[in-house]
């Protein structure tokens, strides 16, 4: 069964990395990031044609109570 993911700071190293897991698994991924929309939108790219899953990418800085809502 696929799992939605959503993995904060996924732009880049270790939530990039733990991403990559998930989506070798077959799971559908929400890439959150806040500042860091060319490495986001690269790893996007990355996980939908190695790997064929679903991806969304949200930019929010989720120190932020409104930005998380």
């Amino acid at each position: 069964m696929k799992k939605n993911v959503l993995i904060t700071g996924a732009s880049k190293g270790l939530g990039a990395s733990i991403a990559k897991i998930f989506a070798k698994n077959g799971d559908n991924i929400i890439i959150n990031y806040n500042k860091s929309f060319d490495s986001a939108n690269l790893l996007k790219k990355e996980l939908e044609n190695k790997y064929n899953s679903k991806v969304l990418l949200v930019r929010a800085d989720i120190s932020l109570e409104n930005e998380v809502k």
